[in-house]
């Protein structure tokens, strides 16, 4: 048996770009679109020549970017049968610079390699078998030969999860290694995917998956899990929306006497080990796909829980921030969306001439109820914003030391909360308040080079002008009239 040495790969954190603007309010969400994967050559990625709501599902998550490499090659050595190694360092050579990197010689004997691998009985799910593998898939896409690469991964999460979902063919020790590997490929594979449905099927199922997992290795989440499914199911059966308690205080973000953020580490997050990084993107990647089939009720009911085990599992303070911040403007959203079925019972009300005293009783009661809900959403939202807010605010040096962190998170997630309160106080018709929450926001986001909000607070501000203008306007014929 030989070792054979693979290259590291960079470790890499891509800056997110904000989510297109939604048509009512132009609510927006800082993207923190967490890509797992680098690429070795600057082909460009199969997702630039799908259609534009496939980038936007792949730009929106509920968690902020992290720094972390597509391939677990950075082994730096696993060890191959003799055969295997002798191929691997020819596909290897072929790759480098000096025979100009050669991936269609390298494809070859990276090929020769696996069915090699498949000649000695090498367990196909083992590091070094799917190493092969990623390796045969990195190729396809530098030659671009992106729907063979798609279908390598494909056939690595069919592998993964028939061996998680089988009895004692994955060792306990091994077993959140091995989910930790099936979400990478995963989130890889829904970058990829042209098939929405499809993508969102298998997200479900390697997700709860991975879910499971953590549940088994903690009966306090379990418990956890177990009140918060009896509370929704409750909310559910009164046609109410979730409560929510902000996440952003003393107890689950601390700083030090620097005035920057530090990690709890009294909590126990083993039973997210090594696997939460990966576990909450694929989560706030079901977010979007709930949003891109316009399911706001259920991003809503998921994220509420991704923030609120986002705590839970010790994840970095400046991921929660902006995390909670996303939370509010879905729950603007969601207001949005009770307001404009608001608006279709009340023209249903007045224009049906016939309607029964029990009828229209029945319609009374559903926008009583639409009323609170929406209310509730808005009440929350503003809850979300101004929490971060405040909390930027108590803790004062937090605004200055987030421009040092090689995170923007923090600093983004300020911007964006005191953007949403600006968006909140527009639709209010709160025109002062409005104007200078919007103008504050387009400061923090020159501080932090935020240049997708600098764009949508310079777009809302002009509608505050043209609101005020209006008002002027009214104010006027109304003098005029008297």
């Amino acid at each position: 048996m030989l070792k054979v040495k693979i290259p590291s790969r960079q470790l890499v954190s891509l800056r997110r770009p904000l989510l297109p603007t939604f048509k009512n309010g132009r609510m927006l969400f800082m993207t923190q679109r967490r890509t797992l994967y680098q690429q070795y050559s600057n082909t460009a990625s199969p997702l630039a020549k799908t259609s534009k709501l496939q980038t936007w599902l792949y730009t929106l998550s509920g968690i902020t970017a992290v720094s972390v490499g597509l391939w677990w090659l950075y082994w730096p050595h696993h060890t191959f049968p003799t055969s295997v190694a002798k191929i691997l360092r020819q596909a290897l050579w072929q790759e480098s610079d000096k025979m100009e990197h050669d991936y269609q010689a390298a494809l070859k004997f990276y090929l020769e390699a696996i069915n090699e691998c498949d000649r000695l009985s090498l367990d196909p799910i083992s590091d070094e078998y799917t190493g092969i593998q990623l390796k045969i898939a990195e190729m396809y896409e530098k030659l671009g030969m992106f729907e063979e690469a798609h279908t390598i991964y494909v056939e690595m999460l069919y592998r993964y999860f028939d061996a998680l979902h089988t009895p004692e063919r994955v060792s306990e020790d091994k077993r959140p290694h091995l989910i930790q590997k099936d979400l990478r490929v995963l989130i890889k594979s829904l970058e990829m995917s042209k098939d929405v449905a499809t993508a969102k099927r298998d997200l479900l199922a390697h997700l709860l998956l991975a879910q499971e997992e953590v549940l088994t290795r903690s009966p306090e989440l379990k418990k956890f899990f177990d009140r918060r499914r009896e509370k929704i199911t409750a909310a559910s059966g009164r046609h109410a929306v979730e409560e929510f308690e902000s996440f952003v205080n003393e107890d689950n973000i601390q700083l030090d006497q620097d005035g920057y953020m530090i990690l709890n580490l009294q909590k126990d997050s083993s039973a997210w080990e090594p696997f939460k990084e990966e576990f909450f993107t694929a989560r706030d990647l079901y977010t979007a796909y709930c949003l891109s089939s316009k399911d706001i009720t259920s991003a809503l009911s998921c994220k509420l829980t991704t923030v609120e085990w986002m705590v839970m599992a010790d994840m970095p303070p400046g991921q929660i921030l902006l995390s909670q911040a996303n939370l509010g403007s879905l729950l603007y959203l969601q207001a949005e969306r009770f307001e404009a079925q608001i608006h279709q019972l009340k023209l249903k009300r007045n224009e049906e001439t016939s309607l029964n005293p029990g009828q229209d009783k029945n319609i009374i009661q559903a926008l009583r109820q639409l009323h609170r809900n929406r209310d509730s959403c808005f009440e929350m939202a503003t809850n979300c914003y101004q929490s971060v807010i405040k909390f930027a605010k108590k803790n004062h040096k937090l605004r200055f030391n987030a421009k040092d962190l090689l995170d923007p998170s923090a600093a983004q997630a300020i911007a964006l909360s005191t953007y949403g309160m600006g968006v909140i106080n527009l639709h209010k018709g709160v025109l002062a308040k409005a104007e200078r929450l919007l103008k504050d926001s387009i400061t923090l986001a020159k501080e932090t080079d935020f240049q997708e909000l600098l764009k949508e607070a310079d777009r809302e501000l002009t509608k505050v002008s043209k609101a005020k203008e209006t008002k002027l306007k009214q104010e006027g014929k109304e003098i005029a009239s008297n």
